[in-house]
């Protein structure tokens, strides 16, 4: 009886040594690589030439047309055309443009709407002044009106209206001293007791001579 021959010893195709494998595992990861790369290129070329296109398609107009503003909102001609070049370069469309135009009006009207509040908090708190308001506020306001005009010019006033200072607690104690100080026939300045000072005296005492 013929002994069998067994797995070990069996004859059985050559099996490639470590070095060869190595080489042709090497030699196929490079070619997969190799292809991996230039299909990543090919992609990215692909979607960089399809970004393009859209924003040529969907980009800047060549004149972006009027924007639509709210009734209490306003923007000069010099802000506009330096929006104009904004929107231009960074290739807003004009709906685009338009949502930026939309945002700094609400902006401004969320500003608006704060300065209005602290108006009516400043005037609440001079009305409510234990030195000039409650009963006594509407005539300290007409000595605070007095001073006003005899020594402030009208841009001043005008400041006073634009900054709202005017409504401001401390503006109002400021000018009301004032209108009393130049209402009196007697007032003291310095510690000295004069009468009939003239009204730069008792506003400006540091600059007499």
């Amino acid at each position: 009886m013929a002994e069998e021959e067994t797995i070990l010893t069996a004859d059985a195709p050559e099996v490639a040594t470590n070095e060869e494998q190595s080489e042709t595992s090497t030699e196929t990861t490079e070619a997969a690589a190799t292809e991996t790369t230039e299909s990543t290129e090919s992609d990215a070329a692909n979607k960089e030439t399809e970004g393009q296109e859209e924003t040529e398609a969907a980009g800047a107009p060549e004149e972006y047309g009027t924007f639509d503003l709210p009734d209490d909102f306003d923007m000069n001609n010099d802000t506009l055309a330096e929006y104009h070049t904004f929107a231009k370069e960074n290739g807003l469309t004009q709906e685009q443009a338009q949502r930026g135009v939309d945002m700094v009006a609400q902006m401004k009207q969320a500003e608006m709407k704060q300065w209005v509040e602290q108006q009516k908090s400043w005037v609440e708190d001079a009305k409510a002044d234990a030195e000039y308001g409650n009963d006594k506020f509407d005539e300290s306001i007409a000595v605070a009106v007095k001073a006003r005009d005899s020594f402030g010019t009208s841009e001043f006033n005008e400041m006073l209206d634009s900054s709202g200072l005017g409504n401001h607690p401390e503006m109002i104690r400021f000018l009301h001293r004032v209108g009393k100080a130049i209402s009196e026939d007697s007032v003291v300045v310095g510690g000295t007791t004069t009468s009939q000072l003239t009204r730069e005296a008792v506003l400006y005492p540091s600059m007499q001579n």
